[in-house]
């Protein structure tokens, strides 16, 4: 993972409001969310996660899906505002290969693998600085139903 640099520059205001910078890694204590589908829906069972900035946070996603259902899902954290841009980078220049997330999106923040049904992934990452970061599946056509907010205080 690479951590942020924030710079600041001396003069006057450019009349943008400030950006949030990423407190240090591990700066908010280590957190552990575990994660399912809502059975073979298309569904997260939970839409809203909550975590402290700098937060050391170790996801697990279980697919609850029953194992002949064939279906697969994914859970992916992106950066406010560009759920769509991923979903739709992710059908062009993703694959199954790549969980449909397009390679080094810079939008995505964290993700887990496609989960077949009945298996889990687990994942580590920073929380970002505060504010709300979305969630989505972006298996095709699932994002619609499968989403949530990552809250960040």
């Amino acid at each position: 993972m690479a951590s942020g640099v924030s710079l600041a520059a001396c003069g006057g205001d450019s009349g943008q409001p400030a950006q949030p910078t990423a407190p240090p890694p591990g700066s908010g204590g280590e957190v552990s969310i575990t994660l399912a589908s809502k059975g073979s829906t298309p569904f997260y069972d939970r839409d809203r996660l909550e975590v402290k900035a700098g937060a050391r946070v170790t996801l697990t996603f279980k697919n609850a899906a029953d194992p002949g259902s064939n279906r697969t899902f994914n859970w992916v954290l992106v950066k406010p505002n560009t759920q769509l841009r991923v979903v739709s980078d992710g059908q062009s220049e993703g694959s199954p290969e790549t969980s449909y997330v397009k390679p080094n999106d810079p939008n995505v923040i964290a993700h887990t693998r496609l989960v077949a049904a009945g298996e889990s992934d687990t994942i580590t990452f920073d929380a970002p600085p505060p504010g709300e970061y979305p969630f989505i599946c972006t298996f095709p056509g699932y994002y619609n139903t499968m989403n949530g907010v990552l809250v960040v205080r």
